[in-house]
């Protein structure tokens, strides 16, 4: 393998959440060859700039890897513009990244294989970006991969590489999405024109979902792994920025201790693998999603 990509962690104002991320982090094998880059939002408030002043002393006691770059920013830009600014700026100098938010807790094997995947599928431009949180798909019984590969892309720890980050349109037109919205939804699934629309018009800062809507438009795919690297448990509490205590995504994980991958031979995406994977974003299943969110919370 060559050189270890950079690791990139997104924080703002959650400071045991980081504690345990870089926890995590420095546990893995090639944390202490891997380039640690931290990136901390601005305070919305005052009393949001002492709960960042921890989160900075945090990150100030980083250790474990190779090295530690911390940018800290003066206003709070939120996270669709802090992680479009941040990877961008780690783009200038690298040609892949592995990022992660503050509120994921990867297993131990988790860099393997981020690595490994962004090496092998390098120079295959078909290839969009590499997951390493997968929902519970079933694979068919004959599969003897450890990942596959689907539409849509998973921001839930994830990697890519500089040539197709600069392809991705951070601005899309109102009229652009009308216009592809309903192909759009049957490629990735029936949340994802509203949710585009829903950026465009102010209503959520998502940069996850520009980044989907350009491998739409480029019909590129994403390697997820068969069963996930990343647990999001800790996404669903009374500190998450968009959901509590239900979810309707399921996972199992991943092995820990897992030393090699077994990567698919060809880019290409099995049919009923997709329609599993699609029903975790059908009307269906968000449907009972806000029935369970107006139970729990």
């Amino acid at each position: 393998m060559k050189e270890l990509s950079p690791i990139v962690v997104f924080a703002y104002n959650r400071p045991g959440k980081l504690e345990n991320l870089l926890n995590i982090l420095s546990r893995d094998p090639l944390a202490r060859d891997s380039e640690l880059f931290i990136f901390i939002d601005g305070p919305k408030s005052s009393a949001d700039a002492l709960k960042v002043d921890k989160v900075y002393e945090v990150a100030s006691r980083a250790g474990g890897f190779r090295s530690v770059s911390i940018t800290r920013s003066d206003h709070n830009k939120g996270l669709g513009t802090s992680i479009v600014t941040g990877v961008s700026a780690v783009f200038e100098k690298y040609d892949r990244v592995i990022v992660l938010e503050d509120d994921l807790a990867p297993v131990s094997c988790y860099l393997t294989y981020m690595n490994a995947a962004l090496e092998r599928y390098r120079d295959n431009p078909a290839v969009f970006s590499i997951c390493g949180y997968t929902n519970s798909v079933p694979m068919p019984k004959d599969y003897q991969y450890d990942a596959f590969f689907c539409v849509r892309s998973s921001s839930c720890g994830w990697g890519s590489w500089r040539d197709r980050w600069k392809t991705v349109d951070w601005d899309p037109s109102l009229e652009d999405i009308e216009k592809f919205g309903s192909a759009f939804n049957r490629w990735g699934g029936s949340d994802c024109a509203s949710m585009l629309k829903s950026w465009r018009i102010g209503r959520n800062q998502s940069w996850a979902i520009r980044f989907c809507y350009s491998q739409f438009r480029q019909n590129k795919v994403s390697l997820f792994p068969v069963k996930s690297l990343v647990d999001i448990s800790a996404s669903f509490d009374e500190e998450a920025t968009n959901c509590h205590k239900y979810s309707r995504f399921k996972f199992e994980l991943f092995c820990p201790d897992m030393e090699q991958f077994r990567f698919p031979e060809k880019v290409e995406i099995i049919p009923s693998v997709r329609r599993k994977f699609l029903w975790y974003h059908s009307i269906p299943a968000r449907a009972i999603s806000k029935i369970m969110y107006m139970i729990y919370g």
